[in-house]
């Protein structure tokens, strides 16, 4: 049994000029006895959104497009609520329609990672990647990565080091070294625009961001991550607590 883990980010990484607080990584887990069926969900979803709403199936929705009315959604002449709508879909989607996918997402507030130092984007991953591995430890699964393109040399440089050499804090303090063990292989990116799972992980992603948990907007409905209910994976924090699915750092 193996499971493909599709990752992809809202916010940027970085301290100097951002425009966000928080560096969100978010994750979705697909057993691989379930991919096809999945796919085919999402394919069957985009029909209904193209029937409903007008929208192309082929061109990528981005989870910011329903907020500013751009890219897959422009010129359809949608209003806000129409298209906060179409993104509630989505997500229920997931929740409903799709048994076996698990998701789940780490939320670095970047300026208190810094203060530890610890690089935001490093922290994010790693805290990812371990948490992928006790998954798959505690249901006998493998992964396999595929994260949106453009941090592939990182990511792959991280998971090799972190399968020879890993120290994480204890639960009663100390340190235990435990290197990953479930992850198969160097990291294989994706084009977001070429996957629809991707484009899963860009929605919860911008749906954990966005959430009453980590950095509200006034201009964006702050229940897109609830609305996944049973497909978040609150085994992330069972140790230290947090918001359902959500690690949030520091």
């Amino acid at each position: 049994m193996a499971h493909l883990a599709y990752f992809d980010e809202s916010g940027d990484a970085g301290l100097v000029n951002s425009p966000t607080k928080f560096f969100v990584l978010c994750c979705v887990l697909i057993p691989e006895n379930e991919w096809m069926n999945h796919l085919n969900a999402l394919v069957e979803l985009r029909q209904k959104v193209r029937s409903y709403a007008g929208v192309p199936t082929r061109p990528e929705i981005k989870a910011t497009d329903p907020r500013r009315g751009q890219c897959a959604l422009s010129g359809l002449r949608l209003s806000p609520a129409e298209r906060f709508r179409i993104y509630r879909a989505l997500m229920n989607y997931q929740a409903r329609r799709m048994p076996g996918l698990k998701t789940f997402a780490i939320a670095i507030d970047k300026q208190g990672a810094s203060a530890r130092d610890r690089e935001p984007r490093e922290a994010a991953w790693t805290f990812a990647l371990q948490r992928v591995d006790r998954f798959c430890i505690a249901g006998n699964s493998r992964a396999i990565l595929f994260p949106d393109e453009g941090h592939g040399t990182f990511i792959k440089r991280l998971t090799r080091r972190l399968r020879r050499f890993q120290n994480i804090p204890g639960a009663f303090g100390g340190k235990l070294s435990i290197p990953i063990q479930r992850i198969l292989e160097d990291p294989n990116d994706r084009q977001s625009h070429d996957s629809y799972f991707i484009q899963l992980a860009d929605w919860n992603a911008f749906a954990a961001h966005r959430s009453p948990y980590v950095d509200p907007l006034p201009s964006c409905p702050n229940d897109m991550w609830d609305r996944l209910a049973g497909a978040r994976l609150l085994d992330v924090n069972s140790v230290r607590g947090g918001p359902p699915g959500i690690v949030v750092y520091p």
